[in-house]
């Protein structure tokens, strides 16, 4: 399977084109060891040594639809680029209005969910291997014509791969540090995003309080994928069963 046939696959598993153009950018071939390079875009998880795997390319979309990093960077749903792109210049560079101000488009739209207008968007992965995903992250964040403040950050408790990792990212919005994930990162956080990419044994509830208001965390936890969300100080969940991941590692 090439890299056309992958999206192919993914965009009849219906998901955003946001998603998709992401893939489409991100060379998986880079974040895997050099003899499994032509296995690069078969949908299924590839080993990247240490005990460790680049997860499969629909387990990966899937969670990142459950990050809805689209209400973060101000996307909406049902306009076209050309529409979307004069939107954002006269109402959020120009004159920092809100979309829902627009009248007459002709069409339907979601309002705009800044979650964090204050300060940087903060993103966190817990387990980032190769750093494949965080490469992901980084390109749906870049939005022609918005211009987002982000900081990304991984945590990897493999010093070899944070070493691999490192040496293949080159985006300075893009830190990883060598830790023990099952604690999140406190001294960085709120997080407006959280995303775990290996097995919690139970509920990591000890995170929660490193999510900003309106925050998301995906995290698998055994062997279901579950989304939380904080409103209003509360953590609402759902589950979503039937995956396989390795689990975390602690110190």
């Amino acid at each position: 399977m090439n890299k056309q046939q992958l999206i192919n696959e993914l965009k009849k598993e219906g998901f955003s084109n946001l998603i998709l153009k992401a893939f489409q950018k991100v060379k998986r071939e880079k974040f895997i060891p050099k003899h499994l390079k032509p296995y690069a875009y078969r949908n299924e998880p590839l080993s990247i040594g240490e005990g460790s795997t680049i997860s499969q390319p629909y387990t990966i979309a899937f969670m990142l639809n459950l990050l809805e990093l689209n209400k973060l960077s101000g996307l909406t749903k049902n306009i076209n680029d050309k529409l979307l792109s004069n939107i954002i210049k006269e109402n959020i560079i120009n004159n920092k209005e809100k979309l829902s101000e627009q009248e007459n488009l002709g069409k339907k739209y979601e309002k705009v969910d800044f979650t964090n207008k204050e300060d940087k968007i903060k993103i966190l992965e817990i387990g980032s291997g190769s750093g494949y995903v965080l490469a992901l992250i980084s390109e749906i964040l870049k939005i022609k014509n918005l211009k987002l403040d982000y900081e990304i950050y991984g945590i990897e408790i493999n010093e070899e791969l944070v070493k691999k990792s490192k040496n293949v990212l080159k985006n300075k919005n893009i830190e990883i540090i060598k830790s023990d994930g099952s604690k999140g990162l406190k001294e960085k956080s709120p997080f407006d995003r959280i995303l775990v990419s290996a097995a919690f044994e139970k509920i990591p509830e000890n995170i929660f309080s490193q999510l900003r208001e309106k925050g998301i965390l995906v995290t698998p936890v055994r062997n279901s994928i579950f989304q939380f969300k904080k409103i209003e100080n509360k953590i609402k969940s759902r589950e979503f069963p039937g995956f396989i991941f390795v689990p975390v590692v602690e110190d």
